[in-house]
């Protein structure tokens, strides 16, 4: 399920992108329509690939960010050790 939603949402802003490359820009009355559309899956996305899975295991971004603090955090004591 989680993958059908995945492709779902690349399917979707594969086709706003075509429709704008093929289109042009939307005019006035479009514009906020496709914003929404696109900011909809954009967010979908991004919760799914950000947010852990319901098994408990982190997803691969999820456990990029959390060793990215670590990281900064063991830098932090590092600094005020030497102090």
């Amino acid at each position: 399920m989680r993958l059908l939603a995945i492709l779902f949402n690349i399917a979707s802003l594969a086709t706003i992108a075509y429709l704008i490359i093929s289109q042009g820009i939307p005019g006035s009355d479009e514009i906020l329509m496709v914003i929404a559309f696109a900011g909809a899956a954009t967010f979908s996305l991004l919760y799914i690939f950000v947010v852990q899975k319901n098994s408990g295991n982190s997803s691969f971004i999820g456990l990029w960010l959390q060793r990215k603090k670590l990281e900064e955090q063991q830098k932090i004591d590092r600094i005020k050790m030497n102090k």
